[in-house]
């Protein structure tokens, strides 16, 4: 399990939630709390067993996860945000699935799901969606910040960490087999969004970038 955090005050609940859920699952587990070194502020967090905090270098969350990635010691991972806009609830299905599928992805886009957030991340969310079907994306959530993944997959993603969603980098490169779930995303109850329009131009112009590419290969 990686959770990569950035200011985000009082973990202490979320984090019983997750181990709660977690405690629920057969197999052995590890939570893996990422932390930036720009990070303005580092509560201290509950103590919970099978839990340990590292420290990524850059304010990118991306490479936070990517850090995560090379940190963690199970053959599935699942990365979700730490801010309460995901439900750990799902963690114990998404967990299941990936006996079968190669990647599982928490979607807000189909039937039995709910998405609740403000005008702008919609509309920069619905932009962002248009764009990575272009580029070849056949998720219905491409810009999913909740996903699991079988670690083997990663050997065959050659990573170009900048402002990509790291689930449909991963669903484009190495075309792993996918299942989707509904989830309930709600606004985050921690810390501030860190979405904006620069974010937004910026992964919209790699998005328009990756679709020529794979057009002329």
């Amino acid at each position: 399990m990686i959770l990569p955090v950035k200011d985000e005050p009082n973990l202490g609940p979320f984090l019983g939630a997750v181990h709660e859920v977690l405690a629920d699952i057969p197999d052995s587990y590890e939570v893996i709390i990422v932390r930036g070194d720009k990070e303005k502020k580092f509560y201290f967090h509950s103590f919970f067993p099978h839990q340990r905090i590292i420290k990524t270098y850059g304010d990118s969350l991306e490479r936070s996860i990517l850090n995560g990635f090379s940190q963690s010691n199970g053959n599935k991972i699942v990365v979700m945000d730490a801010d309460g806009s995901h439900p750990p609830s799902v963690i114990p299905e998404m967990w299941q699935l990936l006996d079968k599928y190669e990647m599982v992805v928490g979607s807000r886009f189909i039937k039995g799901s709910n998405f609740e957030s403000g005008a702008f991340r919609r509309f920069i969310t619905w932009l962002t969606r248009i764009a990575a079907r272009e580029a070849g994306s056949k998720l219905s959530d491409p810009m999913s910040g909740f996903f699991g993944i079988r670690k083997g997959v990663l050997k065959r993603v050659k990573f170009r960490p900048l402002v990509w969603k790291v689930a449909l980098e991963i669903e484009l490169r190495a075309e792993p087999s996918v299942k989707e779930i509904p989830i309930s995303f709600v606004e985050r109850t921690m810390g501030k969004s860190k979405t904006n329009l620069k974010i937004g131009l910026q992964l919209l112009w790699q998005l328009q970038m990756e679709g020529w590419r794979r057009l002329l290969s």
